[in-house]
Parts: C-alpha cells; structure tokens; sequence
C-alpha cells in the first residue's frame, strides 16, 4: 500500500512540474537559440556543397523561425544551387516585399536572373542596389559584366574604370581580366 500511495505521489508531482515548468518553444531565447543553431549547421552543409542536407536542416525549423530573412534567403540560395530558379525568384522577391533593404535577398536576386541569362534583368537589380550603396565593389563588378554581356562594351569599360586595384574585393582583377577575355 505505501509503496503504491508513494508511486502516485511521484506521478502527481511529475504532473504537477510538467504543468508548471515552461513550454521550451515559447521561450523567446530558446527559440532564437535553436534558430541559430539550425542556421549554422545548414550554412555548413551549404558551404560543403552539401545542397539537400542543408534544405532538410532548414525543414527542422517551424513557425515563425522558419519564416525569418535570413533562414528564407539560404533556403533561396539553395534551390538557386540545386537549380529551382522559379521557387528561389519567388522567395527572393518575398523577402524584399518584407525588406526592401535586405542586402543578400536582393544581391541573390539578381544573382539568379544572372545564371538564369536574363542579363538585362540582372543588371536592372544590380543597379538598383548600386543606387543605394554606390560604392560595394562587387554590386559594381556585377553591373561591369552584365553591362559586357548585353553588348554595352563602353559602359563596361567606364564601370570597370571606377574599380581601383588596391580595393576591399579583387574586383578590378576580375573586371579587367573580364575586358581583356571580351577583346579576344
């Protein structure tokens, strides 16, 4: 009898500190946490080339996480790796609803318009973010090729004359080893 009063005592208790103890999923901290980590485990998986481990690592993630920037940005940038251009515009284009500011969603974009063909296109996005940061060397080396592979050689030529040799990025490099290829 006592060993059966006791053995409901504990399952009581057990209730009784489940009931009261937090919901780990509704903690702010936990939550941001286990975000981060998710995202930096399939950033690995992403940067090893690892391209549909890091899209199932992303799918642990639920709830508002899942529709954070920056996890909908690296879930774009893979379909963009595993080819799902369609899918990786349109969450491109999301984010940029959302933020019209958010750097990556806007340099992915015009990213897949780029591998895409759409030059045009391409260079339309990566002038606008020029607009709004006029100096980032590699927004300029993209308006540089996009501008080479329309036709657009004397503009090409004035973007590439902006790029200084001593710069954050090997830009100017590329951009006149980009020129030289295109002269043959």
């Amino acid at each position: 009898m006592r060993c059966a009063a006791a053995v409901l005592l504990l399952a009581v208790l057990g209730a009784l500190a489940r009931a009261q103890a937090p919901d780990p999923e509704s903690d702010p901290m936990i939550v941001q946490r286990r975000m981060a980590l998710i995202l930096r485990q399939a950033s690995q998986y992403y940067e090893a080339g690892e391209y549909k481990a890091a899209l199932e690592h992303l799918g642990k993630l639920g709830g508002p996480a899942a529709q954070d920037l920056s996890v909908l940005n690296l879930r774009g940038a893979i379909l963009t790796k595993l080819g799902d251009y369609n899918q990786a515009l349109q969450l491109f284009q999301s984010i940029l609803e959302a933020d019209p500011n958010y750097f990556p969603a806007a340099f992915n974009l015009g990213e897949v318009q780029f591998v895409r063909g759409d030059y045009a296109g391409a260079l339309a996005s990566f002038r606008e973010m020029a607009r709004r940061d006029p100096l980032n060397e590699l927004v300029r080396f993209k308006i540089m090729l996009c501008e080479l592979l329309v036709g657009n050689d004397d503009e090409a030529r004035r973007v590439a004359s902006g790029l200084v040799p001593a710069g954050a990025t090997p830009a100017w490099y590329y951009a006149q080893a980009m020129l030289a290829l295109k002269q043959g």
